[in-house]
């Protein structure tokens, strides 16, 4: 399907009071897909990207009295039907508007495969529809909701971001079609398909289109893209809420090593089984430029590196207490390609180089690593806190073709592997230099 899945969803077993508030939000320029619950209703189309659940405490068999077969009722639709991948929270839409901490304590522990709610917060039905199933004021129940969410203005902060990034998608979309707009109607078609076709042989090179033609468009486009996220438009609205996101105070605070582990990993390391992570690129695999993988056990170590395990692990990565065959120690290697070389498929074995990653705690703090070896942030992976160290001493070139298949253990983000591509470089250029001294 082409078109995103519903941001707003509302979902009543009463057809009066579900179209009654549907047409509320309607009329305010609220989107909404509404959703008539019944017994028999097992499916519809997973909204995955919702962000504001409007949801009916009753949706059958409860009771004023027990409220559990209502909460497991809706904790079943977020699971089986719904299926919300990011953060949403609940508005729950009743005439019970006590029951709501109840029903979020219940998610909390109840659901299971799917992002719980960032809080489920009560709009009581009798104070905007009436006998009918019509909302009396339009306005007042807008109102409500934007109380609602100005009683979470972090949250609020974050949809406001993920709005503008929405915009600036539609308006490098615009931007591109405004190419055609000269042209005559029959005409667009053939005109938007010669400027993909341009955008994408620029990108990748004509030769390597075929491989993956959204990715070769995709790297035409995110320059385009990227300028128009980073162009602040910013309207008073939009600016109290993050007004009321944080405090500066707030960032004076300290971090726990487990914070700042978990920060970097969201920042710099892309799980291969995440959306957005290596996952998403094909059959690339561990040729994809950034990803980590598992030494190959057909690489000899001893003969390819000219140094012994132990050795390299102490000396040279400053490693304590390394042990091969170790799960807590894993040898890898990080595919560090030039980007317009990744981006054309160029011809020519992949450049990799050696790296340890190993436990945080496992680092030697009392000796410095080798100059040649480079030191990401500590970073959250697995439940421990790790280190990767890459030396720009030990690399390795191989096909393809042999990596193709290997699974990564994860990828370095744009950022991250740009420094430390950055530093092998460095490394490598550095001069020598003959120089006397007095004693």
């Amino acid at each position: 399907m082409m078109f995103p899945s519903p941001r707003v969803i509302v979902i009543d077993d009463e057809p009066a009071h579900l179209n009654g508030l549907v047409r509320g939000l309607n009329r305010c320029g609220v989107a909404s897909l509404p959703i008539l619950f019944t017994e028999e209703m097992t499916q519809f189309r997973e909204c995955p990207d919702v962000r504001v659940i409007f949801a009916d405490l009753h949706l059958g068999l409860g009771s004023p009295s027990d409220h559990t077969t209502d909460f497991s009722t809706i904790n079943s639709l977020l699971e089986n039907n719904v299926k919300p991948a990011g953060p949403y929270f609940i508005l729950l839409w009743t005439q019970y508007p006590d029951q709501a901490p109840a029903l979020r304590t219940f998610l909390d522990q109840r659901l299971e495969g799917v992002k719980k709610p960032f809080d489920v917060v009560p709009l009581d039905k009798a104070d905007h529809l009436d006998g009918n199933g019509d909302v009396r004021n339009e306005e007042k129940l807008v109102a409500a909701i934007d109380s609602v969410a100005g009683g979470l203005p972090q949250i609020g902060a974050l949809f406001d971001w993920e709005g503008r990034v929405l915009k600036a998608t539609g308006d490098t979309v615009s931007s591109l079609l405004e190419l055609t707009s000269a042209e005559e109607a029959e005409q667009r078609p053939d005109k938007v398909r010669t400027v993909l076709a341009k955008l994408a042989i620029e990108a990748a090179g004509e030769k390597h289109v075929d491989h993956d033609r959204f990715r070769a468009v995709n790297e035409a486009l995110l320059p385009i893209l990227a300028d128009r996220i980073a162009d602040p438009r910013s309207t008073h609205g939009s600016n109290a809420v993050w007004e009321r996101a944080f405090d500066t105070g707030d960032g004076a605070r300290g971090l726990s090593a487990d914070d700042a582990a978990k920060l970097n990993r969201l920042v710099h390391v892309a799980d291969p089984g995440n959306a957005g992570g290596v996952a998403d690129t094909g059959n690339a695999g561990g040729a994809e430029r950034g990803v980590v993988i598992p030494l190959p056990e057909r690489v000899d170590f001893r003969s390819v590196f000219d140094i012994e395990e132990s050795d390299a692990a102490e000396n040279q990565f400053r490693c304590r207490e390394f042990v091969p065959d170790d799960d807590r120690f894993r040898w890898v290697l990080v595919q560090c390609q030039a980007a317009c070389d990744h981006a054309q498929s160029q011809p020519g074995p992949l450049p990799f180089h050696l790296g340890l990653d190993f436990p945080a705690a496992s680092e030697d703090r009392k000796r410095k690593p080798s100059v040649a070896v480079w030191t990401s942030p500590p970073f959250e992976f697995g439940g421990t806190v790790r280190l990767l160290r890459v030396s720009a001493r030990f690399p390795i070139s191989l096909p393809s073709a042999k990596v193709r298949n290997e699974h990564p253990v994860y990828r370095l983000r744009e950022q991250l592997l740009n420094d430390l591509i950055h530093h092998l470089h460095a490394h490598g250029g550095r001069p020598g230099l003959i120089s006397f001294r007095p004693r």
